[in-house]
């Protein structure tokens, strides 16, 4: 249809297809997992529809899940765990939370929790998270680098925070506790951060999954701490979680990757199908 948009003008126009939908969601009564499901939903769009990059082998390698970036995947996992864990043991020196294990959690031995873990963390790479992750870091992320690889990473962290916005301000769906004018800007704050974290991953690997799988290491850690640390909970949600603790500590993280990345290009960046400042022509389908 715009086959001759430029990744920028790409970008803009994937971003108000996720955000639209997103909205739309947030205002009719949606779930999480419809909204989380929409930048996959504006990617397959601006892929097959809208500049046609799908009908080429290097359009969906532009995503970058051809490649499974194993190196990096234990850091991916390890590092947003060991964060979150900070967090809650800051949240569980006060007197505001303590530790309660689920009563199911007792019939297991101790040893077995890691797998427990690892397995939902599994389970939500290959379904929420990477729906997520193909928007963001997959389809978003590479075209962004025309701006230089740390801006790229900032930007695409900043705009998957206020993508998040509708349905927290609209619904009672995600981060519903304490006040909207300390849970917001953290929060933004929180997932900016953890954006150069993941795109780190995927521009260093040119590939999704790392990036996918510490999406899902987070997601699944704020799960079960929020499950394993009860009591005040909006002195949880501000300390632990996605609160003031583990958002300083992405914060510092963020700041250290973004001095290693000046400069660097990744294989992403450098893709013709991404990068240049008109793509080259799409054939027709049979071609």
């Amino acid at each position: 249809m715009f086959g001759t948009l430029s990744p920028l003008r790409s970008s803009a126009a994937f971003y108000l297809l996720a955000f639209a939908m997103v909205v739309a969601v947030a205002l009719t009564g949606g779930t999480t997992a419809a909204a989380m499901l929409t930048p996959a939903v504006a990617t397959l769009l601006m892929l097959v529809l809208i500049t046609r990059d799908g009908w080429t082998r290097q359009g969906w390698a532009s995503l970058g899940v051809h490649r499974l970036g194993l190196r990096l995947w234990p850091v991916a996992i390890l590092l947003p765990i060991l964060i979150v864990a900070i967090g809650a043991a800051v949240v569980l020196a006060t007197d505001a939370a303590h530790w309660q294990a689920p009563e199911q959690a007792r019939d297991y031995p101790a040893w077995t929790l890691p797998a427990f873990l690892l397995a939902n963390i599994a389970y939500a790479s290959v379904t929420v998270t990477l729906t997520e992750e193909i928007g963001w870091r997959g389809y978003l992320l590479p075209r962004l680098t025309r701006l230089g690889a740390r801006r790229a990473m900032l930007l695409s962290g900043l705009l998957h925070g206020i993508w998040h916005l509708p349905v927290m301000l609209l619904t009672s769906l995600y981060h519903p506790v304490g006040s909207r004018l300390v849970v917001v800007p953290m929060f933004l704050v929180a997932v900016t951060a953890l954006g150069v974290f993941y795109g780190w991953l995927r521009l260093r690997t040119d590939s999704i999954w790392p990036a996918v799988m510490a999406h899902s290491a987070h997601n699944v850690a704020v799960a079960w701490m929020s499950s394993l640390v009860v009591g005040n909970a909006v002195a949880i949600q501000y300390i632990a979680g996605e609160g003031a603790i583990t958002t300083a500590a992405y914060v510092a993280i963020a700041i250290g990757l973004l001095k290693r990345a000046n400069g660097q290009q990744s294989m992403a960046a450098r893709n013709p199908s991404t990068t240049a400042d008109a793509p080259q022509p799409v054939p027709a389908v049979g071609q």
